[in-house]
């Protein structure tokens, strides 16, 4: 019953990566640490484990042949990624599973906060920004900051990454998911899982059943996301976070 229940879990990651442009570290660790009770730092480890292989692929492939994908921007937030959740895990190691749990649901709140937050309507006929080198560099130095955040929570960084490409890069809703995406394809948190590896924070079991799940899931969630209005999306899945969050924060602090 349990391996139906990983499998299942796997699944439903999969729609909401590909459904919202975000990495499935936002769900992952919660849902390993409410539903099989790991702690969490093995549900964080576990969770960087399952980002490792390209399980966002097939949902990029559907942003990319609808040319919503920045490429350039893309991979320059991959590599903020990668040097940004080395840091980010080291400081995570140190800190005491309840601490640190309290601290993934305050992350949550905030990032339900940012994604609620309206941003200027930009249609898919919106004038595309070029990718001058300041403009890059700024991008990078945000990837950077967000990937600390995933290694110090065991998290993809699309949650985040999403919304600051929107508010402050003026990406387009999707353009922003599927540019997303790119950071998320190759394996950025490899540096941060191998941290978490070394300190024994890892379930491969639950690890591969939930791989497949992601994968075949993202795809599904990539098409439903061409269907609905991004706002709305946004505003369901940030409701979704915020009382996942206060959840999280309150029963590491009080019970």
């Amino acid at each position: 019953m349990e391996t139906v229940l990983i499998l299942l879990l796997g699944l439903a990651i999969g729609i909401a990566v590909g459904l919202l442009g975000v990495g499935g570290g936002i769900l992952i660790v919660p849902a390993l640490s409410i539903l099989l009770g790991m702690n969490q730092h093995l549900a964080q480890g576990t969770s960087l484990f399952i980002q490792l292989p390209p399980l966002g692929l097939g949902a990029l492939y559907a942003y990319w042949k609808r040319r919503q994908v920045d490429w350039r921007a893309g991979w320059t937030c991959a590599l903020g990624f990668f040097l940004g959740g080395y840091f980010g895990s080291l400081i995570a190691i140190q800190i005491p599973a309840d601490d640190l749990r309290a601290i993934f649901g305050v992350f949550l709140m905030l990032a339900a906060m940012l994604l609620r937050r309206k941003s200027p309507h930009r249609g898919p006929g919106t004038e595309i920004m070029p990718e001058t080198f300041a403009r890059l560099l700024s991008i990078f130095s945000v990837a950077c900051v967000v990937g600390v955040l995933g290694g110090l929570l065991g998290v993809g960084g699309g949650i985040l990454l999403v919304p600051f490409l929107v508010l402050l890069f003026h990406f387009e809703q999707h353009r922003a998911q599927g540019t997303s995406l790119v950071a998320l394809v190759p394996p950025t948190g490899l540096l941060a899982f191998l941290e978490y590896y070394r300190a024994g924070h890892v379930d491969w079991r639950v690890g591969l059943l939930i791989i497949p799940g992601v994968f075949f899931g993202g795809v599904v969630g990539s098409r439903l996301a061409q269907r609905l209005t991004p706002t709305r999306m946004r505003r369901v899945f940030a409701a979704f976070l915020f009382l996942l969050g206060a959840w999280e924060a309150v029963t590491a602090w009080w019970f």
